[in-house]
């Protein structure tokens, strides 16, 4: 027997959808009573006529139906939004990777259609009119895999997050911005990729809200320097006080400065480390690098160590204290390189010469019996580009490092988070104005999207990631991006240990022979690397 199928007749999809615009517009807010009889009034219909559309918006999950006490509208919360964004990236996005072959010319040309109706809704600022072209545009992608049973629940992610962002994120984008990013889909669409197509899918979905809003509930932290930063940060000052704004000036010779500077703390104990100095082959170039071990009472293992500096500035030999001390601590073997630095190598030519490096050192070509366990670290930018590493590694399927080292990264975009409000004014040395004026020289290539998660990793899907140490500066406009990655890798149930270290600023562990808590840093990450990669007890770290 084949059961006929119900329609919502004219006038109570004309209710539907008229309930539901001032829903997700706020017009209707939170806790708002809804009574059948007032919106039959209001809307000159039949109470059953209501009746019709309120089951559909509490199908949406717009309304709560309680019986005697009445129906109201549902309200919605950063969790709900955010839940809602990770479980629709995680079904879309794999569901666009199995069906990618079903996108023929002519889906794609109506999807591109889309996008341009999307620019035009922007243009005129209809900013409802924009979020339902946005789902249909969805809506449309998901079809091709043919999975209908999962629609209804997309469909509710989806407005729930929508909800959230139009009338409560703080962090919202531009309606040109809403539209041009749906770009990147067709793009991905168009490449027949379909690892590519779930990268950029996920990460489509995954950053519609932004996620500072929990990040901004953090604990401040406390403005006030430690006795011995403080000594330390004014010493530098007046040192370097001679020196110009390097972003005032020619990059060749802001590098110099940059190396002048990072000087005072590369002073390395021969007589403790074997170093040498190497070359890895790359494809348009030979990049320097450098292996550090311990003369003595070393272990196995290899780290592969990624400098920090904004992605312009910093070289091995910047960052030559810093991996020696690793080396001491761990007992691994430790190799720098110096990958591509932007604007003459912008995005993605640095994370690139780091996954070749990574693929090259495991290979073990030329490089003097390197081997395993494998770990990846960095600080700052470079803990940026080794976190992207070990996303794209994934992505593609290659084998992941046993553990991962992130000093103070900067893993997101945004500056509009409490730290970079309270720190980013360059009174404790890196300022919000600055980290802007790295990224645009990192962006400056074909390739310009701060939300891309290569770029902005915090925004990428982080399950399958290997144990990883990651710590803050108290002191730092990035503090924030390091408190939100925690959030996020607990949420995909990665294992991790993290801390924020009070009183001290950006680039805080490069003064390890001096400050004492960056000493303490560096031992906390020793201690982590000796609980995911047990050593015997006669192994003693030097310092």
């Amino acid at each position: 027997m084949k059961i006929a199928e119900h329609k919502p007749g004219r006038k109570s999809n004309e209710v539907y959808q008229g309930l539901k615009k001032q829903i997700m517009l706020a017009e209707l807010p939170a806790g708002q009573q809804l009574v059948e009889l007032e919106v039959a009034k209001t809307m000159n219909c039949s109470q059953s006529t209501v009746r019709e559309a309120l089951m559909r918006l509490q199908e949406d999950g717009l309304i709560v139906r309680q019986g005697y006490r009445g129906t109201v509208v549902s309200s919605v919360s950063v969790a709900e939004g955010q839940e809602s964004l990770d479980i629709r990236a995680r079904i879309e996005s794999r569901a666009a990777k199995l069906s990618i072959a079903n996108f023929n010319a002519q889906r794609i040309a109506a999807l591109s259609e889309l996008v341009r109706q999307m620019e035009l809704a922007a243009e005129q600022e209809d900013e409802y009119g924009l979020f339902e072209l946005d789902q249909e545009f969805h809506r449309a992608v998901y079809e091709a895999a043919n999975l209908p049973a999962m629609m209804p629940i997309l469909e509710r992610c989806s407005l729930c997050s929508h909800r959230f962002k139009i009338t409560q994120s703080s962090t919202r984008r531009t309606l040109q911005e809403t539209a041009l990013r749906h770009w990147s889909i067709i793009e991905a669409l168009k490449s027949g990729d379909a690892v590519e197509l779930e990268r950029v899918l996920f990460h489509h979905v995954a950053s519609v809200i932004g996620e500072v809003d929990a990040v901004e509930q953090a604990p401040a932290p406390v403005l006030r320097m430690s006795a011995s930063m403080e000594s330390i940060f004014y010493r530098i000052q007046k040192e370097d006080a001679h020196l110009p704004n390097p972003m005032l000036i020619p990059w060749a010779q802001a590098q110099l400065n940059f190396h002048q500077t990072a000087a005072r703390w590369n002073r390395v104990d021969e007589q403790q480390f074997r170093i040498a100095y190497f070359s890895v082959p790359c494809p348009a170039r030979q990049m320097a690098a450098v292996r550090l071990a311990r003369k003595e009472g070393g272990r196995s293992g290899t780290l592969l160590y990624l400098h920090g500096g904004g992605w312009v500035f910093g070289s091995i030999q910047t960052h030559l204290g810093a991996m020696a001390r690793l080396a001491g601590l761990t007992g691994l073997t430790v190799v720098g390189i110096d990958y591509g630095l932007a604007p003459q190598a912008p995005f993605p030519a640095g994370l690139n010469d780091a996954i070749w490096a990574w693929h090259w050192l495991k290979a073990g070509a030329q490089t003097g019996g390197l081997e395993g366990p494998w770990l990846v670290s960095g600080d700052s930018s470079g803990a940026n580009l080794a976190l992207s590493m070990m996303l794209d590694l994934r992505h593609a399927g290659a084998s992941l490092p046993d553990a991962a080292l992130l000093f103070y990264g900067v893993y997101s975009a945004n500056h509009q988070t409490a730290s970079h409000q309270l720190c980013g004014g360059g009174e404790f040395g890196l300022s919000t104005e600055k980290m802007a004026w790295y990224r645009q020289h990192y962006l400056s290539g074909q390739r310009q999207d701060p939300a891309d998660p290569r770029v902005s990793p915090v925004l990428a899907s982080l399950e399958g990631l290997p144990p990883i140490f990651l710590n803050a500066a108290g002191l730092d406009c990035l503090r924030d991006d390091s408190v939100l990655l925690a959030q996020r890798l607990s949420a995909a149930g990665v294992p991790h240990q993290f801390k924020v270290v009070d009183g001290v600023t950006h680039g805080f562990m490069q003064m390890s022979s001096e400050l004492p808590e960056a000493l303490a840093a560096f031992q906390d990450a020793a201690a982590f690397v000796a609980t995911v990669l047990p050593v015997s007890s006669s192994f003693i770290p030097t310092t």
